[in-house]
């Protein structure tokens, strides 16, 4: 085993809610570093494979962090991680992969597809969502074994591009959920790409027939999507496509549900990176959280407007989580795992598998602050309840 010190409407034209310009400009255009690897069928080690993983109670004993753990299969990539309690959690990735974690052992559950999945969102009855595309959306009412997943009526019936996928899910308490992807074009009869509206948002509320689409931004690919309620949504991304002379640039625009559509309102990030990811405590603690080490905090102060915050890292950072304003744990590239303690971002150290690259981290989710998932690039980490220290 190895181990590292690791980082602890139809409108597009939106009202800004900034009271001055952000700061920063055009910076390096390259398309992402870090696409989610297909992992060959013998990649890794076989889960309980003498020698494959230490016991967890060995690795928290040896003072790290967050600790390998054995899973039943060889070793997809994992995009996402969520549960509803300790005991019904769920990780997805690529090939199709969707394991859940009964608080004992892990077992995989057919989903028929191949597809990457995306996103895992949930509610505390157990109800779980799986996104991988327009095409591919699952549902299930709680882990039953093979019977688990159900297809879902498709977003839009198409697939086969990057502006295609859905990344991002808010579930209203009401019922039904709210998906956000890279924009699509609704082209009704003999109309062309140019003169058609499109979408990037889509809901399916309660008691609904069908998806309703709408639209938060121009070019916006929605990344991620976070609510502290039902009268408050918050979606960031940035650029849904890339080119030599088109700027990235983070975008976070906080939206207000109507009955029939949602007034968004862009925010100032101060931020040209994309977000990646947002998760708050409330409406006045919110993270979002980006390229190069890109950290934002929204405390509704003042001029409104996102503060900048320094973390000791200059990786692509894809996930956020936390349990309140003094416990937020972010995880990105190169196995880079922050916390905030609610001064200050600091390293946690994780311990990663021998023979593979150090990964990149996509997910974080936990029941506590002492019952925290991480998953990644062939990977998936625990943090022991039993470990001291943040």
């Amino acid at each position: 085993m190895r181990f590292m010190p690791v980082a602890l409407g139809l409108a597009w034209i939106l009202p800004s809610c900034a009271e001055d310009a952000g700061s920063g400009g055009p910076v390096d255009v390259s398309p992402d570093p870090s696409p989610i690897p297909e992992v060959p069928a013998d990649a890794g080690c076989e889960a309980g494979t003498e020698g494959c993983e230490p016991a967890l109670s060995d690795c928290a004993s040896r003072g790290f962090g967050f600790c390998p753990v054995a899973i039943p299969n060889k070793r997809p990539s994992f995009t996402s991680v969520w549960g509803s309690r300790e005991n019904d959690v769920w990780v997805g990735g690529t090939h199709g992969a969707l394991l859940h974690f009964d608080g004992t052992s892990w077992v995989q559950t057919p989903s028929d597809t191949t597809q990457t999945i995306f996103k895992i969102a949930g509610r505390p009855s157990g109800e779980v969502w799986a996104l991988s595309s327009r095409e591919v959306v699952l549902h299930s009412m709680g882990f039953a074994g093979d019977s688990t997943w159900k297809p879902f009526e498709p977003v839009e019936p198409r697939n086969g591009s990057q502006r295609e996928l859905l990344l991002a899910a808010w579930l209203p308490p009401e019922g039904g959920i709210w998906v956000g992807g890279g924009p699509y074009y609704l082209l009704p009869e003999r109309a062309t790409e140019a003169d058609a509206p499109t979408a990037n948002f889509w809901r399916w509320n309660a008691g609904a027939t069908s998806w309703t689409p709408s639209m938060t931004g121009k070019d916006f690919f929605v990344r991620g999507l976070w609510s502290s309620g039902a009268d408050e949504l918050w979606a960031v991304g940035g650029m849904s496509t890339y080119g030599r002379f088109t700027p990235r640039y983070g975008r976070a625009l906080r939206g207000v549900p109507r009955p029939g559509a949602v007034e968004w309102t862009e925010c100032d990030t101060q931020a040209w990176d994309d977000r990646h990811a947002i998760w708050g405590s409330s409406s006045d603690d919110v993270w979002a959280v980006g390229d190069r080490g890109t950290v934002r905090h929204w405390t509704n102060a003042t001029p409104k407007r996102w503060a900048i915050v320094d973390a000791p890292t200059k990786q692509h950072l894809r996930a956020v989580w936390g349990t309140g304003p003094n416990d937020v744990w972010v995880v990105g590239d190169e196995g880079t795992i922050l916390h905030y303690d609610g001064t200050k971002f600091e390293h946690v150290e994780a311990e990663f598998l021998d023979g593979v690259a150090v990964p990149n981290l996509r997910g974080v989710w936990g029941s506590s602050a002492r019952d925290v998932w991480i998953v990644g690039d062939n990977i998936v980490l625990h943090r022991n309840a039993r470990v001291e220290g943040p």
